[in-house]
């Protein structure tokens, strides 16, 4: 269930090794639109073993020549240790990245079913699940899965309805939208965090001469950063980012429309269960201040595949555990870089966004 990149690079390893018969399904017609993503690059040696890499180098994704921050400070520091941008990695065209991965899975004999929304999962005698569909038309369908994977994001959609509990962290609200440049190589190919008294801001040069700029608050702050009337304002008030709108002569791709996510820390209290298991962001999601997003994603596909490989070759739940073991493992590494990365920012005690980062870090 979900079609993203989690979902994609389980499915994508599974046929590698061997497992037939896998079907994505994803509540979406068409991958929607996402505030933006950078790969670092290391993404090149996973896009290679998921047999993909050419198909991405096609696509003509922006090179980034790193990252730069103003985080602790007011100047800004470039390759930072911030956004995990060191080197040569890529600003993506979000939508035709996750296309790219949707017809790869396509070509190699999976099927990709879009536009059910999972209404139930039922788990029969027999060990096999069965699951309850419905399309947007109302249309109800039922499909039967020998082993189920959770690939819905945040949502967590499938673990959700099998009871399984979230535990979570923290979470920001990420409010952004996307400008187009008239003058685009007056702006850097690189990612932009800065740091302000509500939150941090991101910007970064995306594909087709177009530039994206977010802001992260707190949940409580999204209604009131929604507002492009008070959204903007507090764009044009940042130092860096602001630079680099006058500087690429940034104009709203149409009239400006704002897109808001919710980007939390959590973990399943379990990502795995009988003939079950939870990969991506339905396992564990982090702070987009890690930059691990699609790196993540990826990855966490290819670990998935493996231990259901290994499950459905007789193995049991020995490599699902071992799986489950390592999403843990890197969660509680993810929650000391991400103490890490906050409490280097004290500018700002007072502000209720920093303050809550730093007393409960």
């Amino acid at each position: 269930m979900g079609s993203g990149a989690a979902g994609c690079a389980t499915a994508l390893t599974l046929i590698d090794r061997g497992v037939g018969d896998i079907v994505v399904i994803d509540m979406q017609q068409h991958p929607r639109a996402r505030i933006g993503e950078s790969v670092p690059p290391a993404s090149r040696a996973v896009l290679q073993r998921l047999g993909v890499w050419q198909a991405f180098h096609a696509q003509g994704h922006l090179l980034s020549a790193g990252s730069c921050a103003s985080w602790g400070h007011p100047e800004l520091r470039y390759n930072d240790f911030l956004l995990g941008m060191q080197g040569q990695g890529w600003h993506l065209d979000r939508t035709a990245f996750d296309e790219m991965l949707c017809e790869a899975v396509g070509a190699r004999g999976g099927t990709i079913v879009r536009g059910l929304r999972l209404r139930s999962a039922e788990r029969s005698d027999a060990g096999d699940y069965a699951l309850s569909l419905e399309a947007e038309n109302g249309a109800s369908t039922r499909v039967t899965a020998g082993f189920l994977v959770d690939a819905t994001g945040i949502a967590a959609s499938v673990a959700r309805r099998l009871g399984v509990a979230r535990n979570q962290v923290d979470c920001l609200a990420v409010i952004g939208a996307v400008f187009d440049l008239k003058a685009p190589d007056a702006v850097p190919s690189q990612a932009l965090l800065e740091a302000c008294a509500d939150g941090w801001w991101y910007a970064a040069k995306i594909p087709g001469h177009r530039l994206i700029a977010a802001l992260a608050v707190e949940p409580s702050q999204h209604r009131r950063f929604a507002d492009p009337d008070t959204w903007r304002p507090a764009l044009h008030a940042t130092q860096h980012v602001a630079r680099w709108l006058d500087h690429g002569k940034a104009v709203p791709a149409g009239t400006l429309e704002l897109e808001t996510a919710l980007a939390p820390s959590a973990i399943l209290s379990r990502v795995v269960g009988e003939r079950w298991l939870a990969v991506g962001d339905a396992a564990s999601a982090y702070d987009p201040i890690s930059a691990q997003g699609i790196l993540k994603a990826l990855c966490d596909g290819e670990a998935a595949a493996d231990a259901i490989a290994g499950c459905l070759a007789g193995a049991g739940q020995t490599p699902l555990l071992a799986y489950q073991d390592g999403v843990f493992a890197r969660f509680r590494d993810y929650l000391r870089l991400r103490r890490h990365l906050y409490q280097r920012e004290r500018r700002w005690p007072l502000s209720p966004f920093w303050h809550n980062r730093l007393l409960h870090p």
